[in-house]
C-alpha cells in the first residue's frame, strides 16, 4: 500500500509539471509554476531522507530547474543570482 501511494504521489507532481510546461497563457502560466513548486515541495518533504528515493529527489531537481527557466525565459522574470 505505501509503495502505491509513493508513486501515485509520483504521479501527480509530474502530472502538475506538465501541464505548466504546455500552459502557453503568461497569466495562467504564473499560475501553473506556483502549483508546480508547491507539489515540488511538498513531494521534497514527503519523501525526506527515504532510501531508494534518489532517482524521483534527483528527477524533482531537474523538474525545479525547468521551472527556473521558464520563468526566466518565457515569463523574464529578472536573474535572481548574484553576480
Amino acid at each position: 500500500m505505501e509503495h502505491s501511494a509513493l508513486n501515485h504521489n509520483q504521479f501527480v507532481w509530474q502530472k502538475i509539471i506538465q501541464e505548466a510546461l504546455l500552459e502557453l497563457d503568461p497569466e495562467k502560466l504564473k499560475q501553473k509554476i506556483g502549483e508546480a513548486e508547491t507539489a515540488l515541495f511538498q513531494r521534497l518533504q514527503a519523501l525526506g531522507q527515504s532510501p531508494g528515493a534518489e532517482r524521483e529527489r534527483d528527477a524533482l531537481q531537474n523538474a525545479s530547474n525547468t521551472l527556473l527557466t521558464l520563468k526566466n525565459e518565457v515569463l523574464k522574470f529578472p536573474d535572481w543570482r548574484p553576480d
